[in-house]
């Protein structure tokens, strides 16, 4: 037994130098450069921190996942940064916003016309359809809410507050066609989620 927890002791601590050493490479190697992209201010240290603190610790969760090491307090403290991030990045409360085309926009499918006339719009599509494609997959693994349609109704409560608080602070519009395609990533995601909640489940005795 003791034996047991010593081995798992190790395991979490050589993970956690592996999770480090990744978190610190991506950082370098991919995020330096996307970040400002969405962030205003990143030369700033404490972001930086922040940035790398999140990228490692997700590495580290998923790590975990797969040596069937992770605890329910990882899970919980993996879900808190990615809304986090979402809140963060959707919100960006520190960009400079000019309602030169009012709050609200109505139509579904407004992006096809956007991407037409600005590449920024395609590259803002993309993300779009890749912010919510983990969301299903932490809501299920956490265990928090217990179906499908209460983890979709919490999805579409989140997204509409979102694109809600984006018009009254005014660092962005209302915009239909966002939360269209915030659906659509977030059906994939729950599409692509399924096999791996599947050997989940298997793992650990339909605990989900």
């Amino acid at each position: 037994m003791i034996e047991s927890l010593t081995s798992k002791k190790m395991m979490k601590v050589l993970l956690f130098s592996i999770s480090v050493i990744a978190g610190v490479l991506l950082y370098i190697g991919f995020f330096m450069n996307i970040l400002p992209m969405f962030f205003a201010n990143m030369e700033n240290t404490e972001k930086n921190i922040l940035a790398i603190f999140i990228i490692t610790f997700t590495v580290y969760v998923l790590l975990s996942i797969i040596f069937n090491l992770d605890t329910k307090t990882d899970r919980y403290i993996l879900l808190a940064l990615y809304l986090l991030v979402l809140v963060l990045g959707l919100l960006r409360p520190d960009q400079q916003y000019s309602a030169k085309i009012g709050l609200y926009a109505w139509n579904p499918f407004g992006f096809i016309s956007d991407i037409q006339s600005d590449n920024f719009s395609l590259i803002v599509m993309v993300i779009n359809l890749l912010i919510f494609l983990p969301m299903y997959f932490l809501l299920a693994y956490t265990n928090i809410l217990k179906t499908f349609m209460k983890r979709l109704i919490a999805f579409e409560v989140f997204a509409i507050l979102i694109e809600y608080l984006q018009a009254q602070l005014k660092v962005g519009i209302f915009d239909l066609a966002d939360i269209f395609l915030y659906n659509v990533s977030f059906l994939i995601g729950y599409i692509l989620c399924l096999p791996v909640l599947k050997i989940l489940r298997k793992r650990f005795r339909n605990k989900y």
